[in-house]
């Protein structure tokens, strides 16, 4: 009987050849791990499976599913096998059943389906099949892990939940394009960076905005090739970083040589080291190329950073003081002088002008205090600001409008315009009158304006002075079609009637009486220039 079972054992076995045995043995699998139970001897088959067939079954399993999850849960899953034919004819010739050749380390289920089969409790999964014959076959059942909303989720299966991306063929070969392109990219830096190129072809690179590198140019030859080359190519940026590359890397002396040659070059490094609030150096290359009129300037500007005005009044006096030994800066030095004074004669001002105010006792402080201050205003305003408060002082203060004038040289048209516009504010006309009348050679007075009768005109009107006042000073206007069209402008109606009389016009003063307000002295006064005989009408 034992050796009847051998026999059909062995004729089941015979269904794989002889060189599948060899390859399965032979294979890496097999070399590293041999089959997964080890309880059979070598050489052993059950139920016509061989050793290498099983062998090819655990690596099937494990390229599925994996090692640690195939045997994660062994003691809940049940692994059984048994061949899909029956080798068994009768119970009364015996029969091989599972329960003789199984492992000692699974249990059987209960419920055989005819197939190796991995069953786990939470779900089940397809079955994979391998056979090398149609009547003997081997198929395996691996689980996934399912879940449950009322299970407590874990960092693994909140992976296997998230469903993966699509990545297209077409992004994936984008991307291997960009990071071709990066790669070769680092590498020509990396090469350019110490390869000496052409200066023309790194000037090209510095203006393009291509990795470049000056580090490969060593002599003092390259470097001014390299300088000279960026200002025939007329780019500004090129010429600044050539310009710096060289002055950082050869002697300030022969820095300055060669620089001085290169007008060009010179400008650029002065606009570089301003721009980037370099003064120091900057006094020091003016210095260098003799301009002591750009020092002059590059000082007086220094000077202005202080806000107040007591720290720049003594600014302006140091730069004065620096430079008062060199005569080709004379004209300039007067200048500085001149707001120097003038800062400190505004702050002389502003401290009188506050006890005024406190007092209460000056009309022009109590009507119209001052809304801002003082020092630091251009010299027009300081005089509009005497004018304004200070008309009527002497010349020998130093507030007064006249001393202002007299002090810093100012143009009868300036002290004009100023004074004017202060009293028209005030509406002190009798100022006014006295402002415009000048003495002639024989003590006779008549009205004169500097700035023109036209401007006075303005100005008044623009503070609302009367009509009266407004045709006092249109009728000095000399042009008659100036004054005529000034007069209409602002309804000096009596103007306009004199004006048209003096051209002639009667056409015209015909079509002005509708413009006249009925049963007004203006009307009645065109009715009787219309009726006077004695003038001779162009029309």
């Amino acid at each position: 009987m034992a050796g009847s079972k051998k026999d059909q054992a062995r004729m089941a076995a015979a269904a794989f050849t002889a060189d599948d045995e060899d390859y399965w043995e032979e294979s890496a699998v097999t070399a590293s791990k041999k089959n997964m139970f080890d309880d059979e001897e070598e050489g052993f088959t059950v139920l016509g499976v061989s050793e290498g067939k099983a062998a090819r079954l655990s690596s099937a399993l494990r390229s599925t599913v994996g090692a640690d999850a195939l045997f994660a849960d062994e003691d809940n899953d049940d692994i059984t096998w048994e061949t899909s034919s029956n080798i068994s004819n009768s119970s009364s010739h015996g029969s091989i059943t599972s329960s003789e050749y199984r492992s000692a380390r699974y249990t059987p289920p209960a419920n055989r389906s005819g197939s190796l089969s991995t069953t786990s409790s939470r779900s089940t999964a397809p079955t994979v099949t391998l056979g090398g014959s149609q009547d003997n076959s081997l198929s395996v059942q691996f689980n996934k892990p399912k879940i449950t909303r009322s299970e407590p989720m874990s960092l693994e299966d909140a992976i296997v939940d998230v469903p993966a991306k699509q990545v297209t063929a077409t992004e994936v070969s984008k991307l291997e394009t960009e990071i071709q392109f990066l790669r070769r990219q680092v590498q020509l830096g990396e090469r350019a960076r110490w390869t000496s190129l052409p200066v023309k072809e790194t000037v090209k690179r510095i203006i393009l905005g291509q990795p470049y590198s000056l580090e490969a140019y060593k002599s003092l030859q390259d470097k001014l090739a390299l300088m000279d080359a960026a200002i025939k190519m007329h780019d500004g940026d090129a010429i600044t970083i050539t310009v710096l590359f060289l002055k950082r890397t050869v002697k300030k002396s022969i820095f300055h040589q060669e620089l001085i040659k290169r007008p060009v070059a010179v400008n650029h490094l002065i606009h570089f080291l301003w721009c980037h609030y370099d003064l120091d150096e900057l006094e020091e290359l003016y210095k260098m190329l003799r301009r002591m009129e750009d020092v002059f300037v590059l000082k007086y500007k220094q000077s202005l950073a202080p806000s107040q005005a007591a720290g720049r009044a003594q600014s302006i006096a140091a730069v004065v003081r620096s430079f008062q030994h060199d005569s080709s800066l004379a004209p300039d030095s007067t200048l500085l002088l001149e707001q120097c004074t003038l800062l400190q004669r505004q702050l002389q001002i502003q401290e009188e002008d506050k006890k005024i105010a406190a007092g209460g006792k000056h009309p022009v402080f109590r009507d119209h205090p001052p809304k801002a201050q003082l020092p630091l205003t251009p010299l027009t305003t300081t005089l509009y600001y005497c004018s304004f408060y200070h008309y009527n002082e002497s010349d020998s203060s130093l507030s007064s409008p006249l001393s202002i004038k007299r002090d810093f040289q100012v143009s009868d048209k300036q002290y004009t315009w100023s004074a004017l516009n202060a009293l028209a504010k005030l509406h002190r006309w009798k100022e006014i009158e006295a402002l415009l009348t000048s003495k002639n050679w024989f003590g006779g007075t008549k009205m004169k304006a500097c700035i023109g009768f036209e401007k006075v005109v303005e100005i008044l009107s623009k503070q609302k002075a009367p009509i009266d006042i407004l045709s006092k000073y249109l009728a000095y206007i000399e042009d008659p079609n100036e004054r005529l069209a000034l007069a209409a402008k602002h309804k000096c109606h009596r103007i306009v009637v004199d004006t048209l009389i003096q051209l002639k016009d009667r056409a015209a003063l015909e079509d002005y009486r509708l413009k006249t307000p009925d049963y007004s002295l203006e009307r009645q006064y065109l009715i009787t220039a219309l009726n006077n005989s004695q003038v001779k009408w162009k029309n």
